[in-house]
């Protein structure tokens, strides 16, 4: 929310009354987590329900901080009042609409027809124009298609009343799965994530990731790197990580001697890779466990190495390119102290939470619990720990203060969760209109047919038409919206040519990641620019040449199946292995430096090393092996002459004067 509204208009009763409103979502959403969910259709009601009319809220409020006329705020608020009251009217009228001999009225009727206008609004707020217009073209063909088309794309004829029985009274639509998705998982992360910033986690990020990175070529931009990849395991938001790091991370690498385009590229490239970060992903990773009917610790076991390989690929990059132009290190007294992250009060209301989490999931306790558990656990440490550091600063006077300070900082985390809370569930919304319109009337099926038909059953082409059609569909959208899309046209391709159901949805999720660095519209390279100061063009140029590597990285989820922890550890091991060359090799040739710098000649060769080593044939290994063997031999070499030459060029200059 924009500072104009923080200070001119917090204090105003509106703001307030959203305050309570979107923190007691919050905390009911805590509860709920805890004692188990209501019925569907209560549940989901109330839900989607807070959220919709407080994105209208939101707006009333923003507009009216800006000096809008009252005419068009109160419109909002009006707006609001709607959005809140057609979804409740759901979830009081459950046991109504529960029966199957139920007949709808015409509130139901009218009802229906506002939520569905309110929910393609409110997206259009959130998230852009895309994703609402699809949802436009989508029910229209949906109710109209039947009667405009004729052929093999015309749909089946549709009723006014089946049409509001689909999409609003029932749980087939914005009342269905993936709402359910939104209220029983992702909602209980976001609150963990705002919790752990707003109390202070951001620091311990920043620090941790400087001890790790700091020292080595290229530590500032590592920094940013391993922060990144920190962060994305709470957040799971390309645009979040973006805004919340890039603040501190652009200008330290800008100092350090990186131009501050590249510094805005290397932010969001390591921002989008927070989204496949275990344990905490991405909110489609969640959504991909309930539709592949998998524990969620599957999908986060598989994705560990991808993910490992992602970052690795930002590491060497960053540091081939400090070395390249000589920026040093972060000098060690400008570091932080080890000692520092083993403090208690500071640092174990990071660790312990974020430790039971990971235990649960591994232990495949459901994500809801997990979550809840370790919400509880914070909230417990964050009182024992502050309690005990107040007694020992400060003594008994000094606990009122102290726990007023814990007070605010959750206030604020429940504010926050419950905002974004109330964003992702209108986009989960308004992705479900359109994924409804794809099964209801077979267009999902005839686009798969029709991709399957042009490549003619070739695997490979499959996977490159796949991963366009993932970065399109993730123009304008966030990547949860990307990859339902794409993954209800694409992964039943896939699984058709016999690519294993959880290998074929990561491929389509991993390039729903990718759209948000993948220009013309990519969201967290133009929030990173924007952070920058810089042209977005010039950004999303090197965001591109740095993620080179990464855009074939989905490619070893099908060919090299090791990377997905499939198989025995020997496979597991030498897959990643020959893997971690291939993506070094690739980034080594997109920065035209290996073990020092290289020309087009070795770059070229890497390129085709790199190639030869994503296919599994062992001869392509070792062929591709040796090649990078000689091109980093080569590379060091020349660096060496290079380096004995300037030496002996000022030892020569030094006798001279």
């Amino acid at each position: 929310m924009p500072e104009t509204l923080k200070h001119s208009s917090f204090g105003t009763g509106l703001t307030l009354l959203l305050k309570a409103v979107l923190i007691a979502f919050a905390v009911f959403q805590i509860v709920m987590s805890f004692m188990g969910m209501l019925e569907p259709l209560i549940q989901r009601g109330i839900f989607l329900g807070t959220a919709l009319g407080s994105v209208f809220f939101i707006g009333a409020l923003e507009k009216r901080a800006k000096g809008v006329p009252a005419a068009i705020w109160v419109g909002d608020l009006l707006l609001a009042g709607l959005g809140y009251l057609v979804c409740y009217h759901i979830a009081a009228s459950s046991g109504r609409l529960s029966n199957f001999m139920v007949e709808l009225t015409t509130i139901d009727l009218a009802f229906g027809l506002i939520a569905l206008a309110l929910v393609l609004e409110a997206a259009r707020r959130t998230i852009g124009w895309f994703l609402p217009l699809l949802a436009i073209a989508g029910l229209g063909y949906y109710y109209f298609g039947h009667t405009l088309m004729s052929g093999a794309w015309q749909p089946p004829r549709v009723s006014f009343l089946t049409f509001i029985e689909t999409y609003y009274t029932s749980t087939e639509t914005i009342f269905g799965y993936m709402t359910d998705m939104g209220t029983r998982v992702i909602a209980i992360f976001i609150i963990f994530g705002a919790l752990l910033l707003s109390t202070g986690a951001t620091e311990v990020f920043i620090k941790l990731a400087s001890l790790i990175a700091g020292q080595r070529h290229g530590g500032q931009a590592k920094v940013c790197t391993v922060s990144s990849a920190l962060f994305g395991t709470v957040t799971g938001s390309a645009v979040a990580n973006v805004m919340a790091m890039g603040p501190v991370t652009i200008p330290t690498m800008r100092r350090a001697g990186y131009s501050g385009s590249y510094a805005a590229a290397v932010e969001a490239v390591s921002s989008a890779g927070g989204q496949i970060m275990p344990p905490v992903m991405g909110a489609g990773a969640f959504i991909m466990a309930e539709i592949l009917n998998v524990p969620y610790s599957d999908v986060m076991v598989a994705a560990i190495i991808p993910a490992i390989l992602y970052f690795t690929v930002l590491w060497f990059s960053v540091g081939m390119r400090a070395r390249r132009l000589g920026i040093t290190p972060v000098r060690p007294e400008d570091l932080p102290r080890w000692r520092e992250l083993a403090e208690p009060f500071e640092a174990l209301p990071m660790y312990l939470p974020v430790g039971a989490l990971i235990l649960l999931l591994s232990m495949d306790y459901t994500p809801t619990l997990a979550g809840a558990v370790a919400v509880l656990t914070l909230l417990a440490t964050l009182v024992v720990l502050r309690t005990l550091r107040c007694l020992m600063d400060e003594g008994p006077g000094g606990l009122l203060s102290c726990w007023r300070t814990l007070l605010a900082q959750v206030i604020e985390g429940l504010w926050q969760g419950g905002k974004a809370i109330a964003m992702i569930a209108v986009l989960l919304a308004c992705a479900a209109i359109v994924v409804k319109v794809l099964t209801a009337t077979g267009a999902g099926v005839k686009v798969s047919s029709l991709i399957l038909s042009f490549s003619d059953g070739n695997l490979v082409l499959v996977l490159i038409l796949t991963a366009i059609l993932a970065i399109l569909l993730g123009m304008d959208v966030p990547t949860t919206a990307s990859y339902i899309l794409a993954s209800a046209i694409a992964a039943p391709i896939l699984t058709r040519l016999g690519v294993e159901p959880l290998n074929a949805h990561l491929f389509v999720f991993y390039f729903a990641i990718m759209s948000a660095i993948t220009p013309p519209v990519c969201a967290s390279v133009f929030a990173a620019a924007s952070i920058a100061g810089e042209n977005f063009w010039r950004v999303a140029g090197h965001a591109v040449v740095m993620a080179i590597a990464l855009y074939l990285i989905p490619f070893l989820f099908i060919f090299r199946t090791g990377v997905l922890m499939e198989g025995g550890v020997v496979n597991i091991l030498y897959d990643t292995i020959i893997t971690g060359c291939a993506v070094i090799a690739i980034t080594g040739a997109s920065a035209g430096f290996l073990a020092g710098r290289i020309g087009w000649g070795v770059r070229l060769a890497l390129y085709v090393g790199g190639g030869m080593l994503f296919y599994p044939a062992l001869w392509l290994d070792a062929a591709g092996v040796a090649l990078l063997v000689v091109c980093a031999t080569l590379s060091w070499r020349s660096e060496q002459t290079a380096t004995r030459g300037l030496a002996a060029g000022q030892v020569g200059r030094g006798e001279t004067g």
